[in-house]
């Protein structure tokens, strides 16, 4: 499997598909079948960049269309929803009222259904670079796990991940975000005011999901506490060892065959929700890296005017890109 490395420096490994790179743990021949995806009516599409809260938003969507209870772990939770470039959806068949999926791809218009409902969660670039490459050095596949942030920065501002460029995906997304079927938010908004934003988001999945919500303080309650990173944590785990999720089988059993480093080797267990925090990319950040970064957000211009989104983190990055290294 080629290795894309047009752009100097180490990176994280990603594959070719069709002249573009991508995601290593994709199926080509999946991905590919993914392209020719159109929402029906009434599903539920999450459109999110990698570690922008896609299992988060996942769990709290669930637990408002009326699961009974509590995720007891990651398997069960992913019987009733589909990554679209992820898995072969063909014989699938949900639970749910309402179908779900979710994608890393961007939100396109020429591609969605009026009659379709489409949330997209954005989050701050600066948390979701730290987020990414803490998951990316986690997990052998991308053959990272001694990459340094500095390293890590150079792929994620070069959009040279596999996922795209972070900015061209959130522009996308903010650019429809007035659209009645999407439901735009921000994973600060939701962290912020966990108790408005869940009920914003059931409003928007249904009246009588909102409603049902306000009438129901007990189930209300229940949700907020069941969607709190401290309980996700312990629940929201993928067991390699084990292959929990089953309509993952094909994706691991084509990557051992195919790669001489497959999942082998990875950690046996790993929580897909860390610490949900903001802020995380204090600790990573040097002052050069966030003037570098800062450098990047101008010279996108226009494309770049949803950074307002987090303008005071954007004035404290610059703040903090003027002291001393």
């Amino acid at each position: 499997m080629e290795i894309f490395a047009t752009i100097p420096g180490r990176r994280p490994y990603r594959q070719i598909i069709d002249g573009v790179p991508r995601c290593p743990c994709l199926v080509p021949e999946t991905f590919r079948k993914s392209l020719k995806f159109r929402a029906a009516k009434d599903d539920v599409v999450q459109v999110k960049y990698p570690k922008s809260g896609t299992h988060w938003v996942q769990y709290i969507t669930q637990l408002i269309l009326g699961k009974a209870g509590p995720a007891t772990g990651y398997n069960e939770l992913t019987q009733n929803f589909r990554g679209i470039e992820y898995t072969d959806n063909a014989d699938w068949k949900p639970a749910m009222p309402m179908t779900l999926f979710f994608t890393h791809q961007p939100l396109r218009r020429e591609v969605m259904n009026a009659a379709a409902k489409y949330i997209y969660v954005a989050r701050n670039p600066w948390d979701v670079c730290v987020s990414l490459f803490r998951m990316i050095t986690d997990v052998r596949l991308y053959q990272f796990e001694d990459g340094t942030f500095e390293e890590f920065f150079e792929a994620f501002i070069e959009a040279d991940l596999g996922y795209g460029s972070y900015f061209d995906h959130v522009a996308a997304g903010y650019a429809l975000k007035d659209e009645p079927n999407v439901f735009f938010f921000t994973y600060e908004e939701l962290k912020g005011d966990t108790r408005c934003t869940v009920l914003k988001l059931a409003h928007f999945l249904g009246n009588s999901y909102g409603r049902a919500l306000e009438e129901d303080e007990n189930r209300l309650q229940n949700i907020l506490e069941c969607s709190r990173p401290q309980h996700m944590r312990k629940t929201m785990v993928i067991d390699f060892k084990a292959n929990e999720a089953p309509q993952w089988d094909e994706l691991f059993a084509v990557k051992k065959a195919s790669s001489k480093q497959g999942f082998e080797g990875d950690k046996q267990r790993y929580a897909v929700v860390k610490e949900a925090r903001v802020g995380s990319w204090k600790e990573y950040f040097t002052p050069e890296l966030l003037a570098r970064f800062e450098k990047k957000i101008q010279e996108q211009g226009p494309k770049a005017s949803f950074m307002e989104l987090w303008k005071g983190i954007r004035e404290e990055a610059i703040l903090l890109s003027c002291s001393s290294v």
